[in-house]
């Protein structure tokens, strides 16, 4: 573990810029990796949030104003009444008490399960997404209240939407919303919670998050193929949930 004093700026502005390339992408990216990555670093979870907070609802707004997307369909008003108020409960609890021990193991073998069934046979694959719209409700909840004990919701976020929708644009539009949403959520829980949790650091990663999206994730997004994106966003699953596994 390294001490969060030696944590460089050049070393975070570095990971931002990596994750936000891979949020551009997939609409998730710098809270499901950054957050792992920077609490292995060191740094005390607080901290953690006031640097990719700003950043992915940086990204997860650029992605939803470039796509049109503000449309509020059935699955994104159930998002607002369902996740949105469970991300509040568990982002004040956990920052009063501590993340809840075992959660990145959890949704970890979530995750890898989650990605084995959708790499498995056209029918398995089926009824995986038949299972997850039938219980969207409960899985809403469920999201809400893992992403705001740990952060680490964008991987069961990309389940869910992958479920409903095969078109990448569609994909991408809906994932945007919800994580800028609950990003946002926690971002205002983190300022009425902490003092002078922001700094300069804070504001200055999100210039490097929109100019990654601009430059380079963008340009990624437009030339990935229907079926390449499908197995792209497979494999980040089940990459985020060895990385969970893993820590």
């Amino acid at each position: 573990m390294f001490d969060a004093l030696t944590v460089s700026l050049p070393l975070v502005a570095g990971l931002i810029v990596l994750f936000s390339a891979v949020q551009s992408v997939f609409g998730v990216g710098l809270l499901v990796f950054g957050t792992p990555v920077l609490l292995l670093l060191g740094l005390p979870f607080s901290e953690v949030l006031s640097y990719v907070l700003p950043c992915s609802i940086t990204v997860s707004a650029l992605q939803v104003a470039t796509s049109g997307g503000l449309k509020l369909d059935v699955m994104r008003r159930q998002f607002l009444v369902i996740t949105v108020p469970a991300v509040v409960v568990a982002t004040v609890v956990t920052l009063s008490f501590g993340s809840p021990s075992h959660i990145r193991l959890v949704v970890g073998v979530m995750l890898i399960i989650s990605a084995v069934l959708r790499l498995a046979s056209g029918r398995t694959h089926t009824l995986l997404d038949a299972g997850v719209q039938r219980h969207q409700r409960p899985l809403l909840l469920l999201l809400g209240l893992a992403h705001g004990a740990s952060n680490l919701g964008g991987g069961l976020l990309t389940v869910l939407v992958g479920a409903s929708y095969r078109d990448k644009v569609m994909i991408r539009q809906q994932i945007a919303f919800c994580y800028g949403a609950m990003a946002s959520m926690q971002l205002l829980v983190l300022l009425a919670t902490k003092d002078h949790v922001l700094s300069p650091m804070s504001l200055l990663l999100p210039l490097l998050a929109a100019a990654t999206y601009l430059l380079v994730g963008q340009r990624a997004f437009r030339h990935a193929g229907q079926f390449s994106y499908q197995r792209a966003l497979t494999a980040m699953i089940f990459g985020v949930g060895v990385l969970l596994v893993a820590t």
